[in-house]
């Protein structure tokens, strides 16, 4: 299936994502409002620090990617911004994937599916995305079509997470999450689960917060085993032999 994707964001998340979907097939556009990051990548200069993505890069370039600071007319958007941390107010900022989705509304046909990538609080989507494409005069299920799929991957090892990690696609109709599923499969060898918007978006939050919890607590443990000169380490190494034990390693 070869589908017009138009990839908004080209930072650790974005980029990835539409050199994987380029060099697997899909006809990609990628888009960032930055003139320096487009430019870069049009003369071939890669900044992600990741192993094998020059030559993912390369193989995306023979699979005709392109790279514009313009947003394009696509059948798919998949929206990847930053949605930073506000320590202030507890909560995430999602005013770039806001400012997307407007851009996006400007430009894109009927029929359009918005697939947000960017990590969202619960209930981003009903209560600051669905009344932006309604003011739009687009109707949400008949001209515009919204997905989340939340990314899972970590820098240092992207390219393979990309390529096998398990996911997640919310969509409104199943229809349209069998179509975003089918694009995202192109590259993914891992499970990709279907469901709505609102648990896709709570479970990439309850993901977060468990990774947090554990953690936290393994950082508290090294407190504790250096308040009483004890090695962490080897506690951990012998507390993880049990069957149902998996603490992380402080730091």
């Amino acid at each position: 299936m070869n589908i017009n994707v138009c990839v908004i964001g080209l930072g650790y998340i974005g980029l990835p994502t539409a050199l994987m979907l380029a060099a697997h097939g899909q006809e990609v556009v990628g888009t960032d409002l930055s003139e320096k990051v487009v430019a870069a990548l049009n003369k071939g200069t890669v900044s992600l620090m990741e192993e094998g993505i020059e030559e993912l890069y390369d193989r995306a370039v023979s699979g005709g990617i392109r790279f514009s600071t313009e947003y394009q007319r696509a059948d798919v958007y998949i929206i990847s911004v930053p949605t930073p941390y506000i320590q202030e107010t507890k909560c995430v900022d999602a005013s770039y994937v806001e400012s997307a989705v407007k851009t996006v509304l400007g430009v894109c046909p009927k029929g359009a599916i918005l697939v947000i990538e960017s990590t969202i609080s619960p209930g981003t989507i009903d209560k600051q995305i669905r009344p932006l494409i309604e003011e739009s005069g687009f109707a949400i299920g008949e001209d515009i079509f919204l997905v989340h799929a939340p990314e899972r991957i970590i820098p240092g090892n992207m390219l393979f997470e990309l390529g096998h990690n398990n996911r997640t696609v919310g969509a409104d109709q199943k229809e349209i999450g069998i179509r975003v599923k089918e694009i995202y499969a192109s590259f993914c060898k891992g499970e990709i689960t279907l469901t709505d918007i609102r648990t896709a978006e709570m479970t990439k939050v309850v993901e977060n917060t468990f990774r947090a919890v554990n953690i936290a607590f393994a950082n508290e443990l090294a407190k504790i085993c250096r308040r009483d000169n004890m090695d962490v380490y080897e506690i951990i190494r012998i507390a993880n032999k049990h069957p149902r034990v998996n603490i992380l390693q402080p730091g």
